[in-house]
């Protein structure tokens, strides 16, 4: 299978000598001059490697590699920059660049760097398959535990040594759902000593009581093992412990009935990095609010909440009178400052744990405010428009549509009011707030009729 490069660079003369070199060495090459492009072609394509430029006009290549990276981790990144651009090709190299190339270069650095960072790619993807496969042999060696399991209780002291070595907690349960076997690391993780531990009913450790016990054993057979199942267990100081739980079936020559075999991996941290991901994923970069996508899926599920229980919901939707202007004479920095401002204002203007505030793209901003009827929503657009008008970025302020719900509209159309009242407020000269008026429009089902 042939190696695939994705090539960036704003200069075509560039991607030109690029792609016929590496063509050359039979590698399969996608070129562009767009970083969005770019970044689209690793969303929906695997490739090998990217080579990209440090300085480009839509997104530096430090944004490239971050973004891209998050899109496939494994992705192979080579930096191409003039001498003057170092710092950011080593800055690049720090956010998970593989190495740079400084221009001008010649073809054997080019070759010699890809050819690098396709072997060291290789070699990463060749440790996860052997890392599956270690996980593939642990799960054999579960399988097997059932057939194991008069030779290791004739090896008891080997066995306890093994078990209590690993950070996992390790449970026995007998048939009278009392704790039979615990080993060191169960009791670490829950915080009992192990007089407190041994003989203690289970149905106490787990959230959802002798309920969920029992709905366990009543999953499990010699043949159908319970794998991966997450829940929370119940320390010793009360706090929850979420663990990954696989639960097996173990027989024994003196028992009428099995036991449960249950080994619980703690998952916190893997918790908290998955919702770190998760909040990495929909927050916007520049502002800290959350981003496009995730605002059609907040908003959907808030008009069905307010469809269901019948409360107000009120949307505003604003963007930043003469922002073009500001940028093009003060700069993309500058401009992404009075943004950034803009994040601040709605942060501190709304009502924490309750409305949300989105970038709707570029300069335009959304907030989603749930429990808010029309008096109230104008009230904090207000206070937004002001708080914003008082940081006296030159002549920049808000131009605002306030939609609030009504049943019956879909989102589309709640959508469609917020932005054409923005827009009514932009042709009034900005430096207000428009309020939907339905005796003036029609929502989009009524106006197709």
């Amino acid at each position: 299978m042939s190696v695939r490069v994705l090539i960036l660079d704003d200069e075509s003369s560039v991607l030109e000598v690029l792609k016929a070199c590496l063509d050359a060495q039979h590698y399969e090459c996608q070129t562009t001059e767009s970083p969005f492009e770019a970044l689209g072609w690793l969303e929906r394509q695997p490739f090998d490697v990217l080579i990209t430029d440090v300085r480009m006009p839509e997104m530096n290549g430090i944004d490239v590699v971050r973004r891209a990276k998050e899109l496939d981790e494994n992705l192979a990144i080579i930096i191409v920059t003039a001498i003057m651009d170092v710092n950011n090709a080593v800055q690049a190299v720090r956010v998970g660049a593989d190495d740079y190339v400084l221009k001008p270069f010649n073809m054997s650095e080019i070759s010699i760097s890809v050819t690098r960072a396709v072997e060291k790619r290789a070699l990463i993807l060749d440790a996860q398959r052997y890392q599956q496969e270690l996980e593939s042999r642990v799960q054999i060696a579960t399988e097997d535990l059932e057939r194991l399991n008069r030779e290791l209780y004739d090896t008891k002291e080997y066995l306890e040594n093994l078990l209590h070595s690993t950070v996992d907690a390790i449970v026995t349960i007998d048939n009278d759902g009392k704790i039979e076997f615990a080993n060191r690391g169960a009791l670490r993780m829950l915080g009992y000593s192990e007089a407190e531990f041994q003989g203690r009913a289970a149905a106490t450790l787990f959230a959802g009581g002798a309920e969920e016990l029992r709905v366990l054993r009543g999953r499990i057979t010699y043949d159908t093992p319970l794998q991966n199942y997450e829940t929370e267990l119940i320390r010793r100081d009360g706090q929850k412990a979420p663990v990954s739980m696989s639960v097996s079936l173990v027989k024994g020559s003196n028992r009428r009935r099995p036991a449960l075999l249950a080994i619980c991996k703690d998952i916190t941290e893997q918790r908290r990095l998955q919702h770190e991901l998760h909040e990495l994923s929909i927050r916007d970069n520049l502002t800290g609010l959350y981003n496009q996508r995730y605002f059609y899926d907040r908003l959907k599920a808030e008009i069905e909440r307010a469809r269901r229980q019948k409360h107000p919901l009120s949307l505003l939707l604003f963007d930043i009178d003469r922002f073009k202007q500001y940028n093009d004479a003060h700069g993309h920095l500058d401009g992404d400052k009075v943004l950034q401002a803009v994040g601040q204002v709605v942060f501190d203007c709304t009502r924490d744990h309750v409305d949300t505030g989105f970038r709707y793209g570029g300069d335009e901003f959304v907030v989603i405010l749930p429990e808010a009827d029309e008096r109230q929503a104008l009230q904090i657009a207000e206070r937004i428009r002001q708080s914003f008008e008082a940081k006296r970025f030159d002549e920049l302020t808000l131009s605002m549509g306030l939609m609030s719900y009504r049943d019956g509209y879909s989102l589309p159309t709640f959508i469609q009011f917020a932005d054409a009242m923005m827009y009514d407020a932009k042709r009034s000269g900005g430096n207000n707030v428009f309020v939907y008026n339905p005796e003036k429009h029609k929502p989009i089902e009524e106006a197709k009729k």
